[in-house]
């Protein structure tokens, strides 16, 4: 695959990549400088989280179950970061 750089240096993985390797937005990546190369690593999972398309809830957490408290726990953090962005914080 060829992938292009911008004017700003960005660059975007297929989406063929990032569904392989379940990365998400907000998952880390670690970077190694070889010779001539560049090799990207998956570091850190972003946090498993509740959303809401439409009228049902899903868990989005690729390749992962969840216990009642994880689906608790993301459910409150979806309610403190909405009332966040509601209260213009």
């Amino acid at each position: 695959m060829t992938i292009v750089i911008d004017k700003a240096g960005r660059l975007v993985l297929p989406k063929e990549i990032r569904t392989r390797l379940h990365l998400v937005a907000g998952d880390l990546l670690e970077a190694e400088l070889g010779v001539n190369e560049v090799r990207l690593r998956r570091r850190q999972a972003a946090a498993a989280r509740v959303i809401r398309p439409g009228a049902r809830a899903i868990w989005d957490a690729p390749g992962t179950g969840a216990t009642v408290e994880e689906i608790e726990s993301a459910l409150e953090r979806g309610r403190v970061e909405r009332d966040a962005r509601a209260s213009g914080l």
